[in-house]
């Protein structure tokens, strides 16, 4: 098989490298089975199978193959669904929205928790100093304890800005459900509207993985908005710019310096 025309079969799956294998979460990637029926005609099936197991074989996982075309048409019938259904989508960003909070609380009580181990270690390390004064500790003895101190501090102190950097980004305002559904809802629309090509970029562009049952029908859809998402976007409809509310003014200014997470 020739290398144009091993492209060829590559470009004709919209979702290579982002379904992942069930066993062993390796990508899944295009497969193509022909099969012979009684009257000699050859049928080819188009599949996503397991990375691992077309590169490696079985020793490694297995193909846990899903049908090509059932998967794509699921992934847009299910956007086109979540649309429809406000339901739906206010269910998916209320969950969006409880997660983070829980995020928010647990990342605030481990800051808490590093904040009272340092201020409890200064303390310590302002006793060591007392007593090498009073000459209660002898040097080598207080050198060991201030680096073991100064040690720790300086590990607690590396997670205390990590953090602090993710409380930062996490603690922005909720996520808005008409936000995600003027994304979601650009996004079906340029899917009805783009070229073959286009649409495969776009799928990889929005959509992060996507995760299969063990009974081989897609599970989750995960999705990720951000800046060069409604950039991509008024690349490919400059008409939004003047679109529902100015949707490029909306979320550019929503969407500044973050991203927007949703599972469907």
């Amino acid at each position: 098989m020739s290398v144009i025309s091993l492209k060829r079969f590559d470009g004709e799956f919209r979702l290579t490298w982002l379904i992942r294998c069930p066993q062993c979460g390796a990508p899944m990637v295009a497969n193509r089975t022909q099969n012979r029926q009684k009257d000699g005609t050859k049928i080819n099936r188009l599949y996503y199978s397991c990375s691992n197991f077309r590169n490696k074989g079985s020793k490694v996982c297995s193909a846990n193959s899903i049908r090509k075309h059932e998967a794509e048409i699921y992934v847009v019938d299910r956007v086109k669904e979540v649309i429809a259904k406000p339901n739906i989508l206010k269910a998916i960003v209320k969950n969006i929205n409880e997660r983070k909070k829980k995020r928010i609380k647990l990342l605030q009580q481990q800051l808490d928790h590093i904040i009272s181990k340092v201020t409890e270690l200064e303390g310590r390390k302002q006793i060591y100093f007392d007593l090498y004064e009073m000459d209660g500790l002898d040097k080598g003895m207080f050198s060991k304890r201030l680096d073991d101190i100064n040690s720790e501090l300086d590990r607690l102190h590396a997670q205390k800005m990590e953090l602090t950097l993710e409380l930062k980004e996490d603690n922005v305002e909720p996520v808005s459900y008409e936000v995600v559904r003027l994304l979601l809802d650009k996004f079906d629309k340029l899917l009805d509207s783009s070229s073959f090509d286009q649409r495969k970029t776009l799928m990889h562009l929005i959509i992060k993985q996507i995760t299969i049952k063990d009974t081989r029908t897609i599970d989750q859809i995960e999705m990720n908005f951000d800046e060069n998402t409604v950039h991509h976007f008024l690349t490919a409809d400059p008409s939004a710019i003047h679109a529902e509310g100015s949707f490029a003014v909306q979320m550019k200014r929503r969407l500044k310096g973050q991203s927007i997470s949703i599972v469907i």
